[in-house]
């Protein structure tokens, strides 16, 4: 009986070594890096999957060395290796990527991918495998396409928690060597990569409703509302975006490395079927509730495309973007309360939220510096760009206040439509004590998270918005 502890352990990438897909990922770096070719590429399937593969590795260069890769699996073939035995690497991955990763670990004997138009997946892996090792081998994946492959070995490495394929790979008369599960607890990670918690941003959308109660139907409120609930929807679709957009980067940050596609944990694949499958249904659905405020929507997924697909890295412009995308928020409530828009109202949204967005990238430039990096990862600024973020975020700040004080003159006393409007002196004075704290905060480098969402949890923040909504209620 032949002991398949001596045997060569051949080891397959995807999914296996690897936490993550290298072609869907190799296809969302050229996605966002050079669109239009990634995009014609796609045309090579007509020739196969292996022509289609080739043609991304041209494409887009593969990040291999950010690949998460799965560490016990790793330590093991590791230890398998310094007691004498090879280990060989076979993927369905291009021939090109297979490379990289054996560069990156030197410890693979022989390294097998696709080349060509033949794709090294299933009985054609386990076809060249057999001709390769004729006295036996043992072979590590993680999906049912390895079947073919685990009837044609002496034992097997079952990288996966699914019973199902355990069976099965035992009812092809394959014992199994050793399994590693890879349960990473999906819903949890799928629900934080959402982002829900940031929904609360999206009230602002009830804030044209508030201050012109007065001219809102309850037609005009209910549209509002559902308007509010699509926004979250789109919102939480743009994030998965703008984090497979930022995988490189993300994986390179202290914090950030843990996110859901980061990690390995959402397959990139299932993030770009989710938006590609859901986003489209959601702008429409708007578009029917209303016309005015589904264009609204669509320009604000067009700017928050713009915005993963390149505009996050100019300086300054990125965080202009950031606050035209909550001043889209004011006009989507706007328009679904079919309201008359305030100048003033939107301009002051711009200051405001620049001067927030300058905040947060105050604080992620100190954070850098101390963690001893010259530059922000997937962004334009360097580490000695704090004093530009300070001056241009709180001269934002100030403005701001400024434009409410106008706010108030000009067309909310005019309008006379509050019976104390005296109360509402509370809102300028609330909101330059709340900017002050958010940037004494910031320059500490203790704003750790968005300040909007900061604001939130903030029992000072918190304290100056219930004052601000009692003004409100005492003017009217």
């Amino acid at each position: 009986m032949i002991d398949a502890r001596r045997l060569p352990l051949v080891v397959d990438l995807d999914g296996t070594f690897l936490k993550v897909d290298s072609l869907f990922e190799i296809f969302a770096t050229g996605l966002f890096a050079r669109p239009g070719k990634t995009l014609l590429a796609l045309l090579e399937l007509r020739n196969g999957i292996a022509a289609l593969k080739q043609r991304l590795t041209r494409v887009a260069e593969p990040v291999v060395d950010s690949f998460p890769v799965r560490e016990e699996l790793l330590a093991y073939l590791e230890q398998e290796s310094k007691a004498g035995r090879e280990v060989h690497l076979a993927t369905a991955a291009d021939q090109v990527v297979a490379l990289l990763v054996a560069e990156r670990f030197p410890l693979f004997k022989t390294v097998n991918g696709t080349s060509g138009d033949f794709n090294l997946k299933g009985q054609n892996k386990a076809d060249r495998l057999l001709r390769q090792f004729p006295d036996g081998f043992v072979y590590a994946g993680d999906s049912k396409a390895d079947l073919p492959v685990w009837r044609a070995a002496q034992a097997a490495v079952v990288v996966s928690s699914s019973r199902s394929l355990t069976d099965a790979v035992l009812a092809g008369g394959t014992p199994i060597e050793r399994t590693f599960d890879d349960k990473s607890h999906h819903r949890a990670v799928w629900l934080k990569s959402l982002r829900p918690h940031q929904w609360a941003k999206n009230l602002i959308v009830l804030v044209p409703v508030a201050l012109g109660w007065r001219d809102v139907t309850l037609e005009g409120l209910l549209r509002t509302i559902v308007m509010m609930g699509l926004l979250c929807l789109v919102a939480s679709l743009t994030y998965l975006v703008n984090d497979i957009a930022d995988l490189s980067s993300d994986r390179k940050h202290w914090s950030k490395r843990r996110r859901g596609f980061a990690s390995g944990a959402i397959p990139v694949r299932d993030g770009l079927l989710a938006v590609g499958a859901i986003l489209p249904v959601a702008c429409i659905a708007a578009l029917l509730v209303s016309p005015p405020a589904g264009l609204c929507l669509l320009l604000y997924v067009a700017t928050t495309l713009g915005y993963s697909f390149g505009w996050k890295r100019i300086p300054l412009f990125d965080t202009f973007v950031i606050g035209l995308l909550f001043t889209i928020r004011i006009l989507i409530g706007i328009a679904a309360a079919d309201l008359v828009p305030s100048a003033w109202l939107l301009t002051f949204s711009m200051f405001f939220f620049f001067s927030l967005a300058l905040a947060k990238r105050h604080t992620e430039i100190l954070r850098a510096a101390e963690h001893g990096l010259q530059k922000l990862e997937g962004r334009g600024y360097q580490a000695g760009d704090e004093s530009l973020t300070l001056a241009f975020g709180s001269a934002a700040s100030m403005a701001s206040i400024i434009i409410v004080v106008l706010y108030l003159v000009e067309e909310i006393f005019a309008r006379q439509i509050y019976h104390t409007p005296a109360w509402l002196w509370v809102a300028p004075i609330a909101i330059f004590l709340f900017s002050c704290r958010i940037w004494v905060l910031s320059h500490r480098g203790r704003m750790t998270d968005d300040p909007v969402a900061f604001a939130l949890r903030d029992n000072v923040s918190l304290g100056l918005g219930v004052l601000v909504a009692a003004a409100i209620l005492l003017a009217l």
